[in-house]
């Protein structure tokens, strides 16, 4: 073999190392980077992670779950109040041309269930006797008479008002009645515009201004509106604005008047039993309540 030749075979020689050498970093990266791409742990994307067969047991639900979790936002739970008593008066405005029609009569001004047994004045004399008896006023007119009425008042007082109050009758017959009395003056007995409701079924309307005798503004009127006969409850509405009377029973107009000349334009609320035919006539007296009438415009 001659020089040149030893030369050739070492070069080719030479790259073949070369060539393999290269090879073989290439095959190793591809190796390594392989492994690193792979993780140590877990599973591979889309396989699911395999459970010891105790711990699966272990996970397995016994019963369907009694509560779900709430979705959405946080429920906010009812607060929790007191249950108040009903409103005294059951009765809603069905018209526009009823005056009631400018009041809250689901929330009166003031309300009384008499049990306040000092909002009320209480007596006994050989008249009349005004006692409170389980959350009522139990009166009684002693002695038959047309010309006198003997009250009691409460110290509540206002101007221009609605007011409503209920009442039972005893042991009545005929005219033997009830009354329902706004702007009473406290240093005149009787006084004030009173509604009264007789046991059979009528109606007056009287101007009281002692010592002059009641003034009969409206006369005895009978209406369907007004239960009759004893043990019955009759709810009386009064209405007062200025010199204009609007009067109610059990919620229905009965009758209205108009005063020019009125004397009293504020004072206190009364209510009495007034005996016409029956001696020791009794009724009782509970659910009183007014509304202020607020400032109504001339037209």
């Amino acid at each position: 073999m001659s020089n040149e030749e030893g030369i050739k075979l070492s070069t080719e020689r030479i790259i073949l190392i070369v060539v393999s050498f290269l090879l073989v970093i290439t095959v190793a990266y591809i190796a390594i980077t392989s492994l690193a791409m792979k993780p140590t742990t877990g599973t591979l994307p889309g396989a699911a992670t395999p459970v010891p067969v105790e711990e699966a047991q272990a996970l397995q639900p016994t019963e369907e779950p009694t509560e779900q979790p709430a979705a959405g936002p946080d429920v906010t739970p009812t607060p929790r109040r007191l249950e108040l008593p009903p409103t005294p008066t059951p009765f809603h405005v069905a018209s526009e041309d009823d005056v009631r029609a400018i009041l809250d009569l689901s929330n009166p001004d003031h309300f009384d269930y008499f049990e306040d047994t000092e909002a009320w004045f209480d007596y006994q004399s050989e008249n009349a006797t005004y006692r409170f008896e389980e959350g009522q006023l139990f009166g009684i007119d002693h002695q038959p008479d047309e010309r006198y009425v003997h009250w009691s008042y409460t110290n509540r007082r206002s101007d221009n008002v609605y007011a409503e109050v209920t009442i039972t009758n005893g042991d009545c017959i005929g005219k033997d009645s009830v009354g329902f009395i706004i702007r009473a003056q406290e240093d005149r007995a009787p006084s004030g515009y009173a509604l009264e409701v007789a046991c059979d079924g009528s109606w007056r309307f009287r101007r009281h201004r002692a010592p002059k005798s009641a003034e009969e503004l409206e006369d005895w009127t009978l209406n369907a509106a007004i239960k009759t006969g004893p043990g019955v409850s009759n709810r009386l509405g009064l209405w007062g604005y200025q010199g204009r009377f609007v009067l109610f029973v059990n919620g229905y107009q009965v009758g209205e008047h108009y005063d020019s000349d009125y004397p009293f334009n504020f004072g206190f609320f009364a209510v009495y039993v007034r005996a016409s035919l029956t001696f020791d006539l009794t009724a009782t007296f509970d659910d009183f309540a007014y509304w202020r009438i607020p400032y109504i415009p001339i037209p």
